[in-house]
């Protein structure tokens, strides 16, 4: 099944994936690391997956718009920020509209901490996800892929078709080290999707690729929403 990953159009150089997001003065671009992941393992499950970090590359909504009409993705997962929600379902919205026959997941900090609310911003939105995504959108698209139904997967919180009402289902347990040793590297991911040089921080030398080797914090800096919206705190 063909997929888009996208972290979309917003203000350039907009760290969406940063544990505070923004556009920083200092000039630091986060890595679409979560994204990235996640694309790693829907890769690995057999699928066709592109990975689309708008802001860094400074990509347009028109951009975009024209890589789902050639790419024809079945399914497009685009990140969420708070500080960027209205924008994310914005986009979610237009790239509806322009491409229909596709399920929309809006994944990340926003949507995992408030999905209820999230669902209510938009008709459009099929599904929202809980926390860390990587392995509820390989049961997803399997499920898709194989018509079967996709009301109970764990970690997704989606709009009944029939009556409206907003099913929320259990969160997934936290990856384990066993199931994070399985994830191809992200560098991988990277590489066949993104330029390095559009990535920045400013505490170390320049280029340089973030893999992360461990999931979960047991702290609750206020800064960041990690822990408590994505990857647990163990």
């Amino acid at each position: 099944m063909r997929i888009i990953t996208l972290s979309a159009p917003f203000y350039d150089k907009f760290s969406r994936n940063s544990r505070s997001p923004a556009v920083s003065k200092g000039g630091c671009v986060y890595y679409p690391i979560w994204l990235g992941y996640a694309t790693g393992a829907l890769e690995q499950a057999g699928h066709e997956v592109k990975l689309i970090d708008a802001p860094s590359a400074k990509q347009s909504i028109e951009e975009v718009e024209k890589i789902v009409k050639e790419f024809q993705p079945k399914m497009i997962v685009i990140d969420t920020s708070t500080a960027s929600i209205v924008n994310d379902v914005r986009v979610l919205n237009r790239l509806k509209d322009i491409h229909g026959d596709c399920f929309y997941v809006l994944v990340g900090v926003h949507a995992s901490a408030v999905p209820d609310e999230t669902l209510k911003m938009s008709q459009k939105i099929d599904a929202c996800t809980l926390k860390e995504y990587d392995l509820t959108l390989v049961e997803l698209a399997k499920k898709m892929e194989n018509n079967e139904n996709i009301s109970d997967t764990l970690g997704l919180a989606l709009r009944n078709k029939k009556t409206g009402e907003i099913i929320k289902n259990p969160e997934r347990t936290m990856m384990t080290g066993e199931e994070l040793d399985e994830l191809p590297f992200v560098s991988e991911v990277y590489s066949r999707n993104l330029r390095i040089e559009d990535y920045f921080y400013p505490s170390v030398l320049y280029p340089e690729v973030t893999i992360v080797t461990g999931r979960g914090c047991p702290f609750k800096c206020t800064y960041c929403m990690w822990p408590q919206n994505l990857t647990g705190q163990t």
